[in-house]
């Protein structure tokens, strides 16, 4: 199931198009990676997202609710959502900008609750501490437990890493993968560096000039940047029996007679085997790429 999937959605403003026809499919507890360069569309579809701005074409759904439904306003309120700025009040403790995050949203915690959110989130040893004087990861750990009051099923964060030291990315990293694991929290994290969520996510979405370039799992993404050889033949049956006779355990077959080795073996050893049973090779190349270099080759394509 689709908790978010979007059907071309656009948004202009004025001649500049924000927003590109963009098909966007979330899966229900996947921690999705919306990856792209500043100014890509990415903190645009968040806001569209949570209605923060108006769609000019398309639509979405949510939770199967229609935006153009009267329902998605109650479908909303399953969601949390940390877009550009986190509001945090800078002369109040953690555990006051709870209370007061209570008292706006409507919902009375017990003090049980209220410690288990600040420990969810490694603060709860913070004590009299002023906002203020909490570093940057510790303030956004802190607005991920402010989003979480209204216990939400999907968590929308927009740019959360920015600026973070080494230290602070790590820790948020962790908190994420336990609310995803542990509570079943379907999370939409964008960033403009794909190295910050390698590590958490199961699902990636390349935008570029606010045009989605390319939706993957991150299995496939693994599979594509995995050292491999990659060949098309003419005879895709005999191309196996080959394959298989050279005792080759690890290859994948593809549409359009397309195979992918993962197995230590030189072109060459492939080639002479193939031509030995007269298996024509329309196209062969090998691939070493990081997972990076692939996001670069591709936004490269996209310019």
């Amino acid at each position: 199931m689709y908790i978010i999937e979007t059907n071309q959605i656009t948004k202009n403003y004025g001649k500049f198009v924000a927003v590109d026809h963009v098909d966007m499919h979330i899966k229900e507890g996947s921690i999705y990676g919306f990856v792209g360069e500043n100014g890509s569309g990415k903190t645009t579809i968040m806001r569209l997202l949570t209605g923060l701005a108006e769609l000019t074409s398309g639509s979405y759904t949510m939770f199967g609710v229609s935006n153009k439904s009267s329902d998605i306003y109650k479908v909303r309120n399953q969601t949390a959502a940390i877009v550009e700025t986190a509001s945090l009040v800078p002369t109040m403790t953690a555990r006051d900008n709870i209370l007061y995050a209570e008292a706006y949203i409507g919902v009375k915690l017990t003090e049980e609750q209220r410690n288990n959110l600040l420990a969810l989130v490694h603060l709860e040893n913070t004590g009299k501490k002023k906002v203020k004087n909490f570093s940057l990861g510790m303030r956004q750990r802190l607005a991920i437990a402010l989003c979480l009051i209204n216990e939400p099923k999907l968590l929308l964060l927009d740019e959360p890493m920015n600026g973070l030291d080494p230290e602070g990315i790590a820790d948020l990293r962790e908190t994420l993968v336990k609310l995803n694991q542990e509570k079943g929290i379907t999370i939409l994290i964008s960033s403009h560096i794909l190295s910050e969520l390698e590590k958490i996510a199961t699902d990636y979405g390349f935008i570029l000039h606010g045009k989605m370039l390319e939706e993957i799992s991150s299995q496939e993404l693994v599979d594509k940047c995995h050292k491999s050889i990659t060949l098309k033949v003419d005879n895709k049956d005999e191309a196996i029996k080959v394959l298989e006779s050279l005792k080759l355990k690890n290859f994948k077959e593809y549409p359009n007679n397309e195979f992918r080795i993962y197995d230590e073996i030189t072109i060459n050893e492939i080639v002479k085997a193939l031509d030995k049973a007269k298996v024509a090779i329309t196209s062969l190349n090998s691939n070493d790429n990081n997972v990076e270099d692939y996001y670069l080759n591709l936004i490269k394509g996209g310019y």
